[in-house]
């Protein structure tokens, strides 16, 4: 287009210069060794003009022609970007939609197009291991490895996440650790180490990782505050469960006395004391505690709980009433501290309450138990029968919820691979 504008001004110029000098009388006269040529002004000007269009198109020419071994690599290179983000827009966009399978070809395909293939080759990891190709995930890893020596973080990160997801926690607990010892001050690392000590249940190492994340602010306080409660409580169970009491009492002591008075807590220590029969120092913290809030497990761990006191703990249980008077677990509670004060009627009354309100298979025992203890074994015997029947029902409730939810799982799952 800019050499037809060129051309077209060019004629104009001439067809100026021509009408100018028509009315003008001369001419040109030019002598070289024996040749002599002689013409008009126009015609001299007019062939200078196209002289010096026909040898600037010429030169345009040469250099195009010169240029276009440069010119179709510059073609070829854009086309190559072009064809690149295409396939990784599609790949991306099926990942997205969980169209596992087409956002694998898609990324793959774009490959070949591409300089820095690290990003198509993590993305075709993620969607391998979404098809149970767990072999083929790992080969995109060391391909995107290969291509990429100093993403050492990315891959690394991208690894741990993938095994993590694939219930391969170890395995990640592997990557993270060696990543965390070649970048201590890399955040993502130091987060997703907490969240695999988390499952693997290692406890020490995630309250010896807390105060980093807290000190570097990766985690916010109400984050650290639970990830705290959480890492105690299972320390405080896996204490427990290794029998060994001694470590107990000295694991509830290391635990911030901040922390001690959360109620979650403090029902784990209980519960685990409760094992060695041994929890006389339990029932001054649980009574703290309900001066200050009314918590029913905490009720119902107090009466489970043996004081110093019997009398003064059935006491302070019995000014609960105040306000909570038809509280099954507090009936319970009652009827459980009467009975270790030789209340017997009392005791029944409560519990006899308690199953009125609301029927438990802890109180049909307590009531058994007491029957027992005042030699009327048949009643004893019935109510045995009774809370025996009614456990068994709830478990069998909570079998059948469980069911449901593991077939509605199931059945969800099923649906997301037919839309693959």
């Amino acid at each position: 287009m800019k050499l037809l504008l060129l051309f077209i001004a060019a004629l104009l110029t001439a067809a100026g210069i021509a009408s100018y000098t028509a009315a003008e009388s001369g001419f040109v006269l030019i002598t070289i060794l024996d040749w002599t040529i002689q013409t008009s002004v126009t015609f001299f000007l007019t062939m200078i003009i196209v002289i010096f269009v026909l040898i600037y198109f010429s030169i345009r020419m040469f250099l195009q022609i010169w240029d276009a071994p440069g010119e179709l690599r510059r073609w070829k290179k854009q086309r190559r970007q072009q064809l690149s983000g295409e396939y990784l827009s599609r790949g991306l966009l099926a990942l997205v939609e969980g169209r596992w399978k087409a956002a694998e070809e898609a990324l793959i395909k774009g490959v070949r197009y591409t300089n820095n293939p690290l990003i198509n080759y993590l993305c075709a990891a993620r969607a391998a291991q979404r098809q149970g190709k767990i072999a083929q995930r790992d080969q995109y890893l060391g391909l995107a490895h290969a291509g990429n020596p100093d993403a050492k973080i990315a891959l690394g990160l991208t690894q741990a996440e993938l095994q993590i997801g694939q219930q391969q926690t170890e395995l990640a607990l592997a990557t993270l650790t060696h990543l965390h010892e070649q970048q201590p001050k890399q955040k993502q690392v130091k987060v997703m180490l907490l969240k695999t000590y988390t499952e693997l249940e290692a406890w020490k190492d995630v309250l010896q990782l807390l105060p980093e994340l807290e000190r570097t602010k990766l985690l916010s306080k109400e984050n650290i505050i639970a990830a705290q409660l959480q890492a105690y409580a299972g320390l405080l169970r896996e204490t427990g469960s290794n029998a060994n009491k001694r470590q107990l009492v000295n694991v509830w002591s290391t635990i911030p006395k901040r922390l001690r008075r959360e109620l979650h807590l403090l029902e784990v220590y209980t519960t685990e004391k409760l094992k060695f029969a041994d929890t006389e120092e339990c029932e001054p913290l649980l009574k703290q505690a309900l001066k200050i809030r009314w918590d029913v497990e905490i009720v119902r761990l107090y009466g489970l709980v043996e004081g110093k006191d019997p009398v003064r703990q059935l006491v302070f249980a019995e000014s609960l009433q105040a306000g909570h008077a038809r509280d099954p677990v507090l009936l319970l509670t009652l009827g459980r501290l009467s009975m270790r004060n030789s209340l017997w009627g009392k005791a029944r009354s409560y519990l006899k309450e308690c199953i009125e309100i609301r029927p438990m298979p802890e109180a049909y025992r307590e009531l058994a138990v007491l029957l027992e203890k005042q030699g009327d074994y048949s009643a004893a015997a019935s109510y045995y029968q009774q809370g025996l029947s009614l456990a068994t029902a709830v478990a069998r409730h909570d079998s059948v919820k469980l069911l449901e939810q593991a077939e509605e799982e199931v059945t969800i799952a099923a649906g997301a691979r037919q839309v693959v």
